[in-house]
């Protein structure tokens, strides 16, 4: 629209560092945003894994 580029260079961030951030930003919203029932179900599956890996 105004004839002036965005972006002067081709970028820094690579798609792998991007898509890394992406999900980063995705999961602490996630963990503001959940139900009380989603936070312990996620809590018994954290215990589960636990005990999981304490038996291998």
């Amino acid at each position: 629209m105004t004839h002036n580029d965005i972006l002067k260079t081709n970028g820094f961030v690579s798609h792998k560092m991007a898509l890394k951030k992406a999900h980063e930003e995705y999961d602490k919203y996630m963990k503001n945003h959940l139900t009380q029932v989603e936070k312990d179900y996620l809590r018994l599956m954290d215990i589960d894994l636990k005990e999981i890996d304490k038996n291998i």
